[in-house]
């Protein structure tokens, strides 16, 4: 017993010591103003579920005028519309001498005063949306009402902080003596131009790369997203992520309407799709992201009509349907097509290998027999395989083979290596440019069927796509060095998913039904 209460008593003490053990570190959320990160010395903090952000943010970040009176520890924000009290620790505040309930209070933390962004965001006219998955508040002012898209939020002639005369040096103000963080007391706010302001031009108009505005965005209850827009919106900016696994899909020079504010969908209905968000772009106030949220890595198609984008989502239990490219022209008729599979290494050349003690050549060959099983129903692709057992053809002998047919299409299946074990992800590589459509068509069926990372299509100098004369690509699936990897690709329902998105990506690139 008194062995068990020094331990008891060390353990406390050791934790109290390093408080970070133990514990995950929470992480700060980040944020935006039109999709620009406002960078501040403190980091926002989340408390009582609301997030509080320095009040200095308020001012340089957002261009607001901000007083602090230190007497009564009261804050007091505005513009030339709004007026806005808080006063530290109190769930009461007063907008435009309305009081009104708080959710969270304004908070002194490490002697930095702390506000609810979304209570001062939202009584200012600002739109707030939290990417819980990014920890990210977006802040957003439509483009067409009283500020302009490329211009900050309005304000008086600067954004200001300014202490009342009973503030005292020091102490737990806004941060010191100095609020501001300027030697006058005030700062100007860096983000604020009025000259832009469209409640002092109401004929301004969107930046001049802002060619659509987004109207909605809504699920069809079946598989399809639904994106209508006005004007011209290019949606060819897609990716996939994982853990978790999700689409993205980046819309350049493109803005909300004033029907849509960021949000997003909860989608019950489908297989893999769960929630559909929308929100302004991390890199450029003029791009929107929209990121579909999944159960399970899933293959997807993206299709345009005027005025509307069509996102397809498939379920990823079911082998992945054809999908017509961008200007479809599916060959209908009786042509034969000549295809080479290759499964990579063999015989004497193993490949490479898994800490296990498994081979790629025993993986390449495995999902060959997998295709051919599949491919031996379709009537119009006739298939010449470089190896059906283990056996060894060259690199060269493999090129042959499928220039002397004069093959419309080549296929080299393999697995990758690396030194460092955690390395993974899936790889399509070409090595000319008139191969590189058949390998972007090729990745986006295989990325969902892996269910790995995807590390996109890349140029590769391989002999047996370099030296090959038609469409030649070469599939690195995973990586036998990494362990996760190494489980999925030797997973027998997984190498089947592979092999029906091997077919279909032969199908889309030769246009056969």
């Amino acid at each position: 017993m008194r062995k068990l209460v020094v331990v008891i008593m060390f353990l406390s003490l050791f934790f109290s010591m390093f408080p970070a053990i133990g514990q995950a570190a929470s992480v700060a959320p980040k944020l935006y103003l039109n999709g620009k990160l406002l960078e501040s010395q403190e980091d926002p903090q989340i408390v009582d579920k609301s997030t509080l952000v320095p009040v200095r943010v308020v001012a340089e970040g957002l261009g607001y005028n901000v007083g602090w009176s230190q007497s009564i520890k009261q804050i007091n924000i505005q513009d030339d519309l709004t007026s806005i009290t808080l006063t530290v620790d109190s769930r009461s505040a007063s907008v435009n001498g309305s009081v009104v309930q708080l959710d969270a209070a304004a908070k002194i933390i490490n002697k930095v005063t702390m506000v609810p962004i979304r209570f001062v965001a939202e009584s200012l006219g600002l739109q707030v949306y939290y990417d819980k998955p990014t920890k990210a508040v977006h802040l957003y002012k439509h483009a067409d009402s009283t500020v302009g898209l490329d211009s900050p939020v309005p304000g008086g002639t600067s954004g200001t902080v300014i202490e009342d005369s009973g503030s005292s040096s020091g102490s737990n103000g806004l941060q010191g003596s100095d609020p501001s963080g300027s030697s006058g007391g005030s700062n100007t706010g860096s983000l604020v131009d009025n000259s832009n302001s469209d409640s002092q031009n109401p004929n301004a108009t969107l930046p001049a790369n802002v060619a659509g505005l987004l109207k909605s965005v809504q699920f069809d209850g079946s598989s399809s997203v639904l994106i209508d827009y006005d004007g011209t919106i290019i949606a060819n900016k897609a990716f996939t992520l994982n853990s978790p696994d999700r689409i993205v899909l980046d819309l350049p020079n493109s803005a909300f309407s004033s029907s849509l504010t960021p949000g997003e969908v909860v989608v019950d209905s489908h297989p893999s799709l769960t929630k559909i968000r929308y929100a302004v772009g991390p890199d450029s106030p003029t791009t929107l992201r929209v990121v579909f949220d999944l159960k399970a890595a899933s293959s997807y198609n993206i299709s345009e009509q005027s005025g509307r984008i069509q996102v397809d989502i498939f379920d990823p239990a079911v082998v992945p349907p054809l999908i017509n490219p961008s200007n479809p022209s599916v060959d209908s008729g009786d042509k034969m097509y000549k295809v080479v599979i290759d499964a990579g290494h063999g015989g004497t050349d193993p490949g490479t290998s898994s800490a296990t003690g498994l081979y790629e050549k025993t993986f390449n060959l495995s999902i060959v027999l997998k295709v051919k099983e599949l491919l031996d129903k379709e009537k119009r692709i006739q298939v010449t395989y470089t190896r059906l057992d283990d056996t060894y053809p060259t690199r060269t002998d493999r090129v042959n083979m499928a220039n002397n047919l004069k093959a419309d299409a080549f296929i080299s299946i393999h697995a990758n290596s690396f030194t460092s074990p955690a390395t993974n992800g899936t790889e399509t590589y070409y090595y000319r440019e008139d191969s590189k459509p058949f390998a972007q068509i090729m990745h986006k069926y295989l990325v969902p069927a892996t269910g790995l990372k995807d590390n996109g299509v890349r140029y590769g100098n391989f002999q047996v796509i370099r030296e090959t004369t038609m469409p030649a690509i070469l599939l690195e699936t995973g990586y036998m060095s990494n362990a996760n990897d190494v489980k999925a690709l030797f997973d027998n329902a997984i190498q089947n998913r592979i092999a029906a998105a091997i077919v279909a990506g032969i199908k889309e690139q030769l246009k056969v039904q």
